[in-house]
Order: structure tokens, then C-alpha cells, then sequence
């Protein structure tokens, strides 16, 4: 009884995690973007001196104590939780690659598309029971190879 609950709060959060699929993908995209908002560009100007053949030089001692402050903290959290992001797409990507053509297309319409178990009954051509068994076997192989990724989230 108690494995049973157990094995049924481990698929739970499977589904979950892998209903956030795409909003994993699209996080990575907003953090990235909310990550370049906060960065300001390096203003760089080229400065030749007589006798030189000419350098680089940041223009100025604040922006660059602005920069490391910024990265000191709050970029630094962006890209934390981008790295986190990244990490659970590539190792969803990858769990998906070990299942075959059946369990793919079950995961991709009832996870990724939200489509109900009587709709995917229809469009895979099976009867629900046979679809409800299908789940049980998917998600007892995505929880071994997304087991460390539950613990991420």
C-alpha cells in the first residue's frame, strides 16, 4: 500500500514535470532575455596614442563596478535557474529518445497537447484501459531516467 502511494506521487510528479515541458523551453528564452535587459552593454571606444598602435579601453571605472554588482547577484540567479532549465529540457529530450514510437506520441499528445485519455484512445486507435496501461509503462520508464531530474525541480 505504501509503494503504491509512493509510486503513484513519483507519476504525479512526472506528469507535472512534463507538462511544463514547454514552459521550460519558453522560460529559458524569457530568463535570457530578462538577463540581457539587466546587463548593460560595454561601451568600448578606441583610443590611439601617439607611439601606439592603438587599444581598447572600457570607458569607465562605475560601469564596470555596475556589471560586477549585477552579476554578483541577481544575473547570477538568472542564469542558475536558466542552467536548471536547460538541464531538464536536454534530459527530457533525451528519456524521449529511449521510448519508442507509441510511447513518444503518447507523451508528446497527453503531455505536451494536454489531450485526455479518451482522445488519445481515438487517435491512437486504442481502447482507454489500453491507453491508461500504455501511461503506467511510460511513466515507470521516464521515472528511471528522470528520477535525478524530480529532485531539480
Amino acid at each position: 500500500m505504501v509503494k503504491t502511494s509512493k509510486k503513484k506521487h513519483k507519476y504525479a510528479e512526472l506528469e507535472s514535470l512534463l507538462r511544463h515541458y514547454k514552459n521550460f523551453k519558453t522560460g529559458i528564452k524569457n530568463l535570457q532575455q530578462q538577463l540581457d535587459f539587466i546587463m548593460p552593454g560595454i561601451t568600448t571606444s578606441y583610443d590611439i596614442q601617439e607611439g601606439s598602435r592603438g587599444t581598447f579601453v572600457i570607458d569607465s571605472k562605475t560601469e564596470r563596478f555596475a556589471i560586477d554588482r549585477i552579476e554578483s547577484k541577481r544575473a547570477l540567479d538568472l542564469r542558475e535557474k536558466i542552467s536548471i532549465y536547460e538541464l531538464i529540457v536536454s534530459c527530457i529530450d533525451a528519456a524521449l529518445d529511449d521510448l519508442n514510437d507509441n510511447e513518444r506520441q503518447f507523451v508528446e499528445l497527453r503531455y505536451f497537447k494536454g489531450k485526455t485519455i479518451e482522445d488519445l484512445a481515438e487517435i491512437m486507435g486504442y481502447a482507454p484501459r489500453s491507453v491508461f496501461n500504455l501511461r503506467n509503462e511510460v511513466l515507470e520508464r521516464l521515472s528511471i531516467s528522470l528520477s535525478g531530474v524530480l529532485r531539480l525541480w
